[in-house]
């Protein structure tokens, strides 16, 4: 499964990251870190897409890898 670091300006309201899903987060320098495992193929897109919608700023989308069982990041 691929594991992708979606990179927001600013810090997120846990209501707003509640509303992507059950997506853990972190923030750093001023900057919300989403970490996104694709469960399904197209997640990454409607995760990117809500966003959007919302009017988040995307700063970065990194790649981290494939995550094994039990694994945060592979």
């Amino acid at each position: 499964m691929q594991v992708y670091e979606i990179v927001v300006d600013g810090v997120l309201s846990a209501d707003v990251v509640d509303s992507l899903g059950p997506i853990p987060r972190r923030n750093v320098g001023g900057a919300t870190v989403l970490s996104v495992s694709m469960t399904e193929p197209d997640a990454l897109a409607r995760a990117l897409a809500l966003l959007e919608t919302l009017g988040i700023g995307v700063t970065a989308v990194h790649q981290l890898g494939d995550a094994g069982p039990g694994d945060a990041a592979g």
